[in-house]
């Protein structure tokens, strides 16, 4: 309710002047509603381009073979003290083209260079044994990959970290115990049995993981290495078919 300021009449809310003496009366107006700019488009982040990608993992295998990174150190604690040397692994930045280049490739050479040597000794065709050494590198390489998906894309349902960098990290330092293994696939029979074993002990080294960087429980570990198992070895035996398949339709062009 408002008055006339000069005789104190009552007024109408809408009244512009006063209806008795016609007094003006000032209307109270809204300031105006200030217009909040908008905030500037979120551009999503391009991801580096491949050959930056390739850069960096060639630099990584640089460095890794000239004895600038502590990669003999690393594959030494982690076989020997893989508990101590996972709560290290946790502190560290996950890079997954050092982890390739500067780590998984240089392992993955032990036991593609050793098949190839075994598989010559063995064979008068020198393309078998590239075929062998070839296929295992390849094989390890992309497995390494696919086991990272599988680890991350598990890990919501045993209530994990969904976290790429880390499930890199699980599979490339998990595999070092097979991969130093593979050294004895210079001996076919003797390496078979070998990597088995390397396998096995490639299996304990990422249940060790799981709960130092996906922070899985203990009662799930069992579980999600099962699962991470089964998935694993059904991919890679598919992967290893297809990838003989084609350096076989390679080297058979060729001869």
């Amino acid at each position: 309710m408002k008055f006339c300021p000069n005789c104190g009449a009552e007024l109408k809310p809408e009244a512009k002047f006063c209806a008795v003496c016609g007094t003006p009366v000032a209307v109270a107006t809204t300031p105006p509603v200030q217009q909040v700019p908008p905030p500037p488009p979120v551009y999503q982040q391009q991801q580096e381009p491949v050959y930056e990608q390739a850069r960096e993992a060639s630099s990584a295998f640089k460095e890794a073979i000239t004895g600038n990174t502590n990669l003999v150190q690393r594959v030494i604690n982690i076989i020997t003290k893989p508990k101590q040397e996972w709560e290290v692994i946790a502190t560290e930045q996950p890079d997954t083209m050092k982890l390739i280049g500067g780590y998984a490739i240089i392992l993955a050479l032990i036991p593609a260079v050793s098949a190839f040597i075994g598989f010559i000794g063995t064979s008068s065709y020198l393309s078998n044994g590239l075929m062998q050494g070839l296929m295992q590198l390849v094989s390890a390489v992309i497995g390494v990959f696919l086991l990272s998906f599988i680890i991350d894309w598990l890990a919501p349902s045993f209530y994990s970290e969904k976290n790429f960098g880390k499930s890199m990290q699980l599979a490339v330092y998990s595999y070092t115990a097979m991969w130093v293994a593979g050294i004895l696939l210079i001996l076919p029979f003797i390496g078979r049995l070998g990597m088995l074993v390397g396998g096995i002990y490639s299996i304990y080294l990422l249940a060790i993981g799981l709960p130092v960087l996906k922070g899985t429980s203990k009662d799930k570990v069992v579980g999600y290495v099962a699962l991470i198992i089964i998935a694993t070895v059904v991919i890679i035996a598919i992967l290893q078919l297809i990838i003989l398949s084609i350096l076989g339709i390679i080297f058979l062009g060729r001869i």
